[in-house]
């Protein structure tokens, strides 16, 4: 397995050098990695990217042969067919990682399933992908990212637990996503916290420059909390829209492009007091997770945010099981990708199997911005260890001195 047992990059090429001199994984590997490179997501789109590299430097470092074949998806559906139609016929790449949009995802799924190209979706969150996954039998593609049950579900418990709203409002991009956490929260209100009431459910297109109308609702209805997600480019005026516009809510994002460092340095003022899904919080989970963020952090300067994280363990997860498959064969990848437990900067994790989807679930994290920082206050155990605690909120960023 590719992992790494020190705490230097370098460590692992002498653990497992020996090992992969005599495998398949010696071959070339054709590697196609899709992601937002241009576009209004290309931030998150350079994370992932940064993350994959980490993972393939590691992997040509112990003795494999990879080479990458980068797509940009531009975060548009049709632009990412064209990508995956090129990469599977002219380039004929054998495996492939990436994606961000949920909508771009689903439309090319179904070109890796015919072509039989195994691939390792990292940070699409739709749930319609692990049904279509379970329903069309489709037993080459697989979703590592959380999914939008997972994030969705954590901040709702975050709202429950910390703000304790009587009323709040619902705001995504109107995307499978955006739906999808717009009725995962709702769902797990009524049956956790039955209580508090939806007042408003909002969706805006992907990309959108106004929001006014919605937060003047979310005003006037008395919302308490205003949760989804709207990211990229749109991510900045929603939070400027409302601060300019003084809605007395708490805003409670799924994170996308809000939970980077970067995008809190830059957005401090207006995200203080919010509450943000960061994911994966940095920790030792696994001997992988140090050297991957330390690498990433050479690489890039940055620390690794969880898209970075999930598009390095997109790669690993794919190179561990064409090493433990010994071959290139897409029908022995697909089985060990199915059938083993991977270590990966995120922990020990493992796909479902295809009737459940080939999801590989995770507790997600979640933060609040406290004087420009992310503070965990969920679940309870990473707060507790991290010593994250609740800021009450008001005083609301626009009122705070």
């Amino acid at each position: 397995m590719w992992k790494v047992w020190g705490g230097a990059f370098l460590g692992l090429v002498a653990l497992i050098a020996t090992s992969l001199a005599s495998s398949a994984t010696a071959q070339e590997i054709k590697l196609g990695a899709f992601m937002p490179i241009s576009g209004i997501t290309a931030d998150v789109g350079a994370q992932i990217k940064a993350g994959i590299q980490v993972a393939v430097d590691r992997a040509n470092a112990g003795g494999a042969h990879v080479q990458v074949f980068w797509y940009d998806t531009e975060g548009k559906a049709d632009v990412g067919l064209n990508a995956v139609t090129r990469a599977i016929s002219v380039d004929k790449i054998n495996a492939a990682v990436g994606f961000l949009s949920s909508d771009v995802f689903i439309r090319t799924m179904d070109e890796f399933q015919k072509a039989r190209v195994p691939v390792v979706d990292c940070c699409a969150t739709a749930l319609k992908i692990g049904d279509k996954v379970a329903q069309a039998k489709m037993q080459y593609v697989f979703q590592l990212s959380p999914t939008a049950a997972n994030v969705a579900e954590s901040v709702a418990a975050a709202v429950a637990q910390q703000v304790k709203p009587n009323k709040v409002a619902m705001l995504n991009e109107n995307t499978d996503a955006g739906r999808d956490f717009s009725k995962i929260v709702q769902a797990w209100f009524k049956a956790h916290a039955p209580s508090i009431e939806t007042v408003a459910d909002e969706f805006v297109e992907h990309g959108a420059t106004d929001m006014t109308p919605q937060m003047a609702k979310f005003k006037r209805v008395g919302a308490q909390a205003v949760i989804g997600e709207v990211y990229g480019s749109s991510a900045p005026i929603l939070y400027e829209q409302w601060f300019e516009l003084k809605v007395p809510a708490i805003v409670a994002h799924m994170g996308a492009t809000v939970g980077a460092d970067s995008f809190i340095k830059e957005n401090a003022k207006l995200l203080e007091g919010s509450i943000v899904n960061v994911r994966w919080w940095p920790a030792a989970y696994s001997p992988v997770s140090q050297p991957m963020m330390q690498a990433y952090k050479e690489k890039t300067g940055q620390d690794a945010t969880n898209f970075a994280v999930q598009g390095h363990d997109a790669a690993l997860v794919m190179f561990d099981a064409i090493k433990k498959a010994d071959s290139t064969d897409p029908d022995k990848i697909s089985q060990a990708l199915e059938g083993s437990t991977f270590e990966t900067a995120w922990g020990s994790r493992k796909f479902t199997p295809l009737d459940a989807g080939h999801r590989m679930p995770i507790e997600t994290v979640v933060a609040q911005i406290q004087d420009g920082k992310k503070v965990p206050i969920y679940p309870e155990k990473v707060a507790a260890d991290t010593g994250g605690k609740w800021k009450p909120v008001p005083p609301y960023a626009w009122e705070a001195k």
